[in-house]
C-alpha cells in the first residue's frame, strides 16, 4: 500500500505537471506561429500556455482521483452490504501552514469483523478539512465519535472504505 501512495504522490506532484506543461507548450508552439506569424509571440506563448497546461493537468488529476474514489465506493456498495464497524477512536488535529491556510485532520480508527474469515480487523482513515471548514470537521467528529457505529465496505487485499459521504485524505484513498 505504501508503494501505491508513493506512486500516486510522484504522479500527482511531478509527472502530471510536467506532462501538462509539455503538452501546453507544444500546443502553443504549433498554434501560435500560424495564428500570429510573429516569432516573439511564439516565444511568449510557449511558457505561458505551458504553465496553464500544468495547472489544468494538476486540477484534472485531482478530479480523476476523486472520480475514481467515488466509483470504487459505488462498486463496493453494489457488491455487498456494508459491515457494521465500531469507531474505536476519533482524533482531530490542526496543522498550521505558515504560507497559507491550515487544515484540520480527523482520524477515525475503526474495528469490524471481517466477513470472509470472521477475525476482527482494526484500521484507520484520515479525513482532511480546510481551516475555514472547522465546523464541518467538528461535526464529522461528533457524528463519528468513539463507540459509535459506522458502515465499513471491505474490499480486496485487506482494503476497505468507510461508508461516509466525505472524501478521505489523498494519502488514505
Amino acid at each position: 500500500m505504501r508503494n501505491v501512495r508513493i506512486a500516486l504522490l510522484v504522479m500527482g506532484a511531478i509527472i502530471t505537471p510536467f506532462v501538462g506543461f509539455v503538452l501546453g507548450a507544444m500546443a502553443a508552439a504549433v498554434l501560435a506561429r500560424p495564428l500570429t506569424g510573429d516569432p516573439a509571440t511564439v516565444d511568449t506563448a510557449i511558457p505561458l500556455v505551458g504553465i496553464g497546461g500544468a495547472a489544468a493537468a494538476v486540477i484534472s488529476w485531482t478530479r480523476l482521483l476523486r472520480f475514481a474514489h467515488y466509483r470504487h465506493l459505488r462498486r463496493l456498495r453494489r457488491s455487498g452490504p456494508a459491515v457494521q464497524g465500531k469507531v474505536v477512536a476519533a482524533r482531530t488535529s490542526f496543522a498550521k501552514n505558515p504560507r497559507g491556510p491550515g487544515h484540520w485532520t480527523v482520524r477515525l480508527e475503526v474495528a469490524w469483523t471481517d466477513p470472509t474469515n470472521g477475525c476482527i480487523r482494526t484500521a484507520s482513515k484520515a479525513f482532511r478539512f480546510t481551516e475555514r471548514n472547522r465546523e464541518s470537521a467538528r461535526d464529522f467528529q461528533r457524528l463519528h465519535s468513539a463507540e459509535s457505529t459506522i458502515g465499513v465496505l471491505p474490499g480486496r487485499r485487506c482494503g476497505f472504505l468507510l461508508d461516509v459521504p466525505e472524501l478521505p485524505a489523498w494519502w488514505d484513498r
